[in-house]
């Protein structure tokens, strides 16, 4: 079937799906390995870096090929986000069993998911496997402390039962693979099948820029001319794309190689996005041919892949960014990993400007700096969710807004020192006009003289240039009290963003305790937090008892009670608590729970229902507050 003219062989940053199998190249012994491991193991985990193409390799290449395979049903799973991921999941795997069997299925969704996949095994007659895809976001949105997750205890029966025919692999992030720990008590020999998946080397980025093209000619109709590709064009963008060669972010020293191993592997979601670009210039320019001259006139490798969150940012109006910079921290964590959020939250966070929330998120959706996640089918009424489009995209959106927070912040400092300017040229008005006062009040005394007597015309001159003098000594007074006004503002909201900065930073508490000493009046000294806990009733693996933590404000510091307060972000560092950053809110009474051991210091960073007042900071000592539930 020939192909569309918008059709491009390359995908860009989005990871190759099952439908565009024919055009994925690179891969074809990882492909291989990984199946054959499906097949031989219970349970695989494979793991990279964020980027390196784990989605794609799976949905392009392995899931193709088990597909074909008879008796085989194949399931794959990414939805983490959902509140009803469980279901969800069953739906999957009875939708899987019923397109291998090409017969309706009669097992309930109602079972646990080892009885489930049982079941589905004695009806099927079959193996079932299972890719659970970006497996680190089910320990992003779906922490220990989550009350009635079964999922941990069902899934681990499914992984160690003998009696069900059905295989796992786990395909997650190379700094997810700690986590894996939560199910280390359950799962006997959890790590014995792991398979890391590299970056491509230079050969199989050659076959990634070739094959695509020429699987494209072989679909090309009658009297449409093939496109060819300059050999020294791929070999400028295989060198340019290597590991630690291109950064997508403007940050300082980035893009030099870290090591020689770094130095030979190539980068795929930027070797995609450099493909993308030049075919579009070329396929705008009528031209035949990929040319290495129109990857010079771009700037090479380096400057598209920079510039490609740029560019779409550029489109915005300025009400627009101001939008995004409201809420693009909230879609990434400072760790980097990207975050799923619902458009009504979106909204809350833009404040004034919420209005503008659903254009933006459509052309950064068009753009595919975004992703839609649409709302559980089982959920009606449940907001649309927005996640960053790719991994990659990351860091490049948390660049953007720390530069446009400081090109803002830069803006407000020029304001002011425009409204400095102004009261200044004011003030020399004033005494301009004081003067000219002046010289017409000794005219008026000289005519005064003349015809009314001297003596008496200085007494009421001096009288009257007293009062003049007052006036404007007081109006001198006002102006230097509302410029000292608009200083001392323009400073506090200077040291809120210094203040937010440190408590986000790698090392809060070291950051914090320095502006403590230089900016006092930020941190709040009346709002005190209560700790309760309870036993869990096991202990951990090195012999330590786990209790359920639950943290909050204490209604009885707070005099106004908690209508003020609009939310509290708390910051902690501990090794049994994963999520070092949480936000709570008015709904559920601005408290944290979790379960872990021992005590550690928290950061709470409390923000307020007015606006004009700044967010604030108060840090205490579990160990200190700690009561028994």
């Amino acid at each position: 079937m020939p192909l569309p003219s918008s059709f491009c062989p390359y995908v860009g940053l989005q990871p190759y799906t099952e439908e565009e199998r024919d055009f994925f190249f690179g891969r074809e012994r990882d492909q291989r390995v990984i199946a054959s491991n499906l097949y031989a193991s219970s349970m695989t985990i494979l793991y990279g870096a964020s980027g390196v193409g784990k989605s794609s390799v799976l949905m392009a290449g392995v899931v193709p090929m088990l597909r074909t395979k008879a008796r085989t049903a194949v399931v794959v799973f990414r939805d983490w986000q959902r509140p009803d991921f469980m279901a969800a999941l069953k739906s999957e795997c009875l939708k899987s069993v019923a397109q291998a069997t090409n017969k309706t299925v009669k097992t309930s969704l109602d079972h646990p998911l080892d009885e489930l996949l049982f079941s589905l095994g004695e009806e099927f007659g079959g193996t079932i496997l299972i890719l659970l895809d970006q497996f680190e976001e089910y320990f992003l949105y779906h922490p220990e402390s989550e009350a009635d997750n079964p999922f941990d205890s069902e899934f681990a029966r499914a992984v160690n039962r003998d009696d069900i025919d059905a295989n796992f692999l786990l395909a997650l992030r190379e700094d997810g693979l700690s986590r894996l720990d939560r199910f280390r008590a359950r799962i006997a020999n959890l790590m014995g099948n792991l398979l890391r998946l590299r970056h491509l080397d230079a050969a199989a980025a050659e076959d990634a820029i070739r094959k695509p093209l020429a699987a494209y000619n072989d679909r090309l109709g009658t009297g449409q001319p093939a496109v060819t590709i300059e050999d020294n064009l791929v070999i400028s963008i295989i060198e340019q794309v290597r590991s630690g060669s291109v950064s997508i972010t403007s940050s300082a020293g980035a893009g030099q190689p870290q090591d020689a191993e770094d130095d030979s592997r190539i980068e795929t979601p930027f070797l995609q996005l450099v493909l993308q670009r030049l075919w579009k210039e070329e396929m705008g320019a009528n031209s035949p041919a990929l040319r290495l001259s129109t990857l010079q006139q771009l700037g090479g490798a380096q400057e598209i892949v920079r510039t490609h969150l740029d560019a779409v940012m550029a489109k915005l109006e300025p009400r627009q960014q101001t939008v995004c910079a409201g809420f693009f921290d909230r879609l990434v964590t400072p760790s980097g990993t990207k975050v799923a959020c619902r458009l009504d939250d979106l909204g809350k966070w833009a404040g004034d400007l919420g209005d503008q929330v659903l254009p933006v998120v459509k052309v950064l959706s068009e753009s595919r700096i975004l992703r839609t996640i649409a709302a559980s089918a089982g959920q009606p009424g449940t907001s649309t969710s927005y996640e960053i489009f790719h991994d990659v995209l990351a860091p490049a959106v948390l660049d953007w807004r720390r530069r446009f927070v400081e090109q803002q912040a830069l803006e407000e400092i020029k304001i002011a020192e425009q409204k400095k300017r102004d009261q200044e040229r004011a003030e020399r008005q004033r005494e301009r006009e004081l003067e000219n006062s002046k010289e017409k009040s000794k005219r008026m005394r000289i005519i005064a003289t003349v015809s009314l007597g001297i003596m008496a015309l200085l007494a009421a001159l001096t009288i009257y240039a007293f009062q003049q003098r007052s006036a404007a000594s007081r109006s001198r007074d006002q102006a230097v009290v509302s410029q000292k006004l608009a200083q001392r503002r323009l400073h506090r909201i200077k040291e809120s963003v210094a203040l937010i900065k440190a408590a986000l930073s790698d090392d809060p508490f070291s950051n914090l305790d320095r502006l403590s000493l230089s900016t006092p009046e930020l941190f709040n000294k009346e709002l005190k937090f209560k700790v309760t806990y309870k036993s869990r009733g096991f202990k951990t693996t090195d012999g330590r008892d786990v209790y359920y933590f639950k943290i909050f404000p204490d209604p009885a510091s707070i005099s106004a009670g908690k209508r003020p307060l609009a939310s509290i972000t708390y910051r902690m560092a501990h090794q049994s608590f994963a999520v070092q950053l949480v936000t709570t809110g008015p709904n559920d009474n601005f408290t944290l729970a979790y379960n872990g051991w021992g005590t550690i210091k928290v950061i709470a960073i409390i923000e307020y229902a007015d606006p004009e007042e700044a967010p604030t900071i108060a840090i205490f000592d579990m160990a200190k507050v700690l009561t028994p539930e």
